[in-house]
């Protein structure tokens, strides 16, 4: 039985997408998830979920209804949308510590509005956490699901970031982050470690596979997540020559796809766009191999990839690169040190029988987010 939580109202402020955006992707990032746990859960009595600032302009351009879609309005759960005239976070500590400031100030106001008086104030944004009155909340936490100090997009904030991180270590601010080295990076003494997890509901149900995954003929090394520059190419360059007969597979969002483009080229490479999850999870159990084949960088060294956890609760053998969020989650992960090639890595976890059922199922629920999210709420909301 879970322990009722020492507060029992919780506004969650997001940062960089929306619930609207939350929903679009399927609920897949570790925010997400802790957010959706919350407003399922019968022992919080007021749940409100803040959207990031936007600007005025993308208020009028708001399909009427598309932010509540999927939203359990009513029952103590409310979704707002907080606006400025800004676009964006400015990189000035000063202008940015004033907006969040009275971010800060309208969502007490709105929550005490709502009923949600005395409620923690969890968010992802560094600002908001660092400059949030602590007369005005229970308490004070921010989830840090990335370090956005180390993330390349953010390079032109990491002044601000930074700022935020030590002002928040200055005032004992809650801290839970998905890897050890984002708590240490923040440096509060209020800081706790709640790694990623997978939904195991999710494995029961999937979608078939893709009719061009289907006709792929000899072993696959399968890799899925964002193709961005954190991916080491040349690994992957290596690993395709070396074993041409096999397939080396990447799906995912193309952020940074000219990093890719000598891969691409190679007869044994596939490489597409993202597929539906559900189809992308049968795809990781019917790989030989699953990879992360991540290149050794101060952002690389701070995420809990998602992908890991997956991985292996689609019941596949893993090879990852060598960094500290790869270590002890479990021995069918075989680590790489970040540079070296995978082809022996690769070849031996193919030959290695994979996991029972049993084994899959025991990791899948030991790692199921419900899970993640008793550990989550026993420090935000006590209990």
């Amino acid at each position: 039985m879970t322990t009722a939580p020492r507060h029992d109202s919780l506004v969650f402020s997001l940062a960089y997408q929306t619930w609207a955006n939350a929903v679009e992707k399927g609920m897949s990032w570790s925010a997400d998830r802790m957010m959706e746990q919350a407003l399922g859960d019968p022992a919080l009595r007021q749940v409100v979920v803040a959207d990031p600032l936007r600007s005025q302009l993308s208020r009028l351009r708001r399909t009427p209804g598309r932010a509540v879609d999927g939203f359990p309005v009513g029952q103590g759960r409310h979704l707002i949308h907080p606006y400025r005239m800004r676009r964006r976070d400015a990189p000035g500590v000063d202008a940015s510590a004033r907006a969040y400031r009275r971010l800060d100030g309208w969502l007490a106001r709105r929550a005490a509005l709502l009923g949600a008086v005395g409620s923690v104030l969890v968010t992802t944004h560094p600002v908001l956490a660092a400059v949030a009155n602590p007369d005005a909340w229970a308490d004070i936490v921010y989830y840090g699901w990335d370090d956005w100090a180390a993330y390349p997009p953010f390079a032109h904030l990491d002044e601000l970031i930074r700022w935020s991180y030590d002002r928040m270590a200055a005032h004992d601010v809650s801290v839970i982050g998905v890897t050890e080295a984002i708590v240490e990076r923040i440096g509060s003494s209020r800081g706790v470690v709640v790694p990623n997890g997978i939904s195991a509901a999710e494995f029961d149900d999937l979608a078939p596979v893709p009719d061009w995954f289907a006709r792929i003929h000899g072993p696959v090394a399968f890799y899925a997540g964002s193709l961005e520059e954190r991916v080491d190419v040349a690994a992957l360059i290596d690993l395709a020559d070396s074993l041409p007969d096999w397939t080396v597979v990447l799906i995912g969002f193309p952020n940074e796809l000219s990093h890719f483009e000598v891969l691409r080229r190679r007869p044994n490479v596939i490489l597409r766009g993202p597929e539906p999850r559900r189809a992308v999870l049968h795809m990781m159990g019917e790989a030989d191999v699953c990879l992360i084949p991540h290149r050794e960088t101060p952002m690389t060294v701070a995420m809990s990839p998602l992908k890991l956890y997956e991985y292996l609760g689609a019941g596949a053998p893993v090879v990852a690169t060598d960094l500290p969020p790869m270590r002890g989650v479990s021995d069918r992960c075989r680590l790489v040190p970040p540079g070296e090639s995978l082809v022996s890595a690769v070849l031996e976890a193919a030959a290695t029988p994979k996991a029972d059922p049993a084994e899959v199922r025991r990791f899948r629920q030991e790692n199921d987010w419900a899970e993640r999210y008793r550990q989550w709420r026993s420090v935000a909301l006590g209990g």
